[in-house]
């Protein structure tokens, strides 16, 4: 699946992102955000640290900087890495580890070496480590490692539960390095950890304004705007975060969310969110409550809520007459598009704000399309395994879809002001 979306968000996104990072099929295959380095830092989704490393390692692969050695020198310390971060996916944490003192024995000043020691050492446990690690690499001054030495930093204190300091430490990266995504999203990580949705919102928001490339911002905005009512906003947010990472395990768990939150699937025990996985679920603030049966129908950022939940209604309603039972797949997508329908309808008129100039464009765009069925099966491969036989079966419908947007077609997000 993921060797699709490297073209087709290459193609729709790389116009509106000034520091656009490439998707990779690692990326998508593995968690988290999908910020892998090409070809390292496997790991299952499941994986209770995987959101902050897999943040720091894409990072640390596209803006690694370049030690002054010879061309010898440098080409051994710098295998000594690649050895140790092998070593580290394969779980080999104290392997990996001897790996880089090596590599540090070749050149002292290799930043990079010092920065897996500061992942590594969060996957240890070792708090201090990875502390004294990452704080090295800040006080370095090396600009290209600094942002994710912040964050793991950050992640270091909040594992010592001292949240405050860990905010305060991101803030200074900010005030340090200036605007960035990785600053800013694992702000809003840490807020939401702190039990502050508000502030989260805010840094989620402005993470995915600066780079729309990684599914990780989405899945949390999702969350975010769920838990804050805005459900309507929350399932777009979902879908773009499908479009990212279609087929992995937490992409199931948010698309079960996002049809509970749909009304097509009743809601039951409350679902796992493996964004969150034990580092976030286990600090979810208490005031935070499970939405209730009745979304909020009151408009909201000029949007009549009420009008979704009727078309949402209806369309189920006049599904689901008879005794036989309504396709799955065929439920979602009709229901979804009811929503889109009204979406458009209500964009009519000037307009601000990001759902009206972003999101609501985006996908009534995919909805008025000959591609919308695709689209849909492109989402649900990891709910539906019709979608994912589908997909296997139909080649040249999805090679058609990706050159869709290619070619410029799909309306450019951003385009309607």
């Amino acid at each position: 699946m993921g060797k699709y979306l490297q073209a087709l968000f290459f193609a729709y996104f790389y116009p509106l992102n000034g520091s656009f990072l490439f998707v990779t099929e690692d990326d998508i295959a593995s968690l988290d955000l999908p910020e892998n380095r090409k070809g390292t830092r496997k790991s299952t989704t499941e994986n209770r640290k995987q959101i902050m490393y897999k943040t720091f390692i894409l990072f640390t692969f596209l803006m690694i900087s370049i030690p002054t050695l010879l061309p010898g020198q440098q080409s051994t310390a710098q295998q000594l890495v690649d050895e140790g971060v092998a070593l580290h996916d394969q779980g080999e944490y104290e392997k990996a580890m001897v790996k880089y003192r090596e590599a540090l024995a070749h050149d002292p000043g290799l930043m990079q070496a010092v920065y897996e020691m500061s992942l590594t050492s969060l996957e240890m446990e070792d708090y201090a480590g990875a502390e004294k690690y990452s704080s090295e690499v800040i006080n370095s001054g090396d600009e290209k490692l600094g942002p994710g030495a912040y964050a793991v930093k950050s992640e270091a204190l909040m594992k010592t539960d001292r949240s405050e300091d860990a905010i305060a430490l991101l803030h200074e990266g900010l005030k340090r390095y200036g605007e960035g995504y990785l600053l800013h999203f694992n702000l809003a990580l840490n807020y939401y950890k702190s039990g502050e949705q508000e502030k989260a919102l805010l840094h989620v928001s402005r993470a995915i304004d600066l780079d729309k490339s990684h599914s990780g911002a989405f899945l949390l905005n999702a969350y975010l705007l769920k838990d804050s009512g805005l459900w309507v906003q929350s399932i777009l947010s979902f879908q773009m975060f499908l479009l990212l990472e279609p087929d992995s395990e937490r992409s199931k768990n948010a698309f079960e969310e996002m049809l509970q939150t749909m009304s097509i699937k009743e809601r039951e025990e409350p679902l796992q969110r493996s964004f969150i996985q034990q580092q976030m679920i286990r600090n979810r603030p208490a005031q935070v409550k499970q939405a209730e049966s009745m979304p909020p129908l009151t408009p909201e950022d000029g949007l009549d809520r009420s009008l979704v939940h009727k078309a949402i209604q209806a369309t189920l309603d006049s599904l689901q007459t008879g005794d036989n039972e309504t396709d799955p797949f065929l439920l979602f997508a009709t229901v979804n598009r009811s929503i889109m329908k009204v979406l458009e309808a209500e964009s009519i008129g000037p307009k601000e704000g990001i759902l009206w100039t972003y999101y609501i464009p985006f996908f009534t765009h995919i909805e008025q399309s000959d591609y919308y069925e695709t689209y849909c099966r492109y989402i649900s491969v990891s709910y539906y395994p019709e979608s994912l036989q589908w997909w296997q079966e139909n080649e040249e419908a999805a090679g058609d879809f990706v050159r869709w947007f290619e070619n410029g077609d799909a309306i450019r997000a951003g385009s309607k002001k």
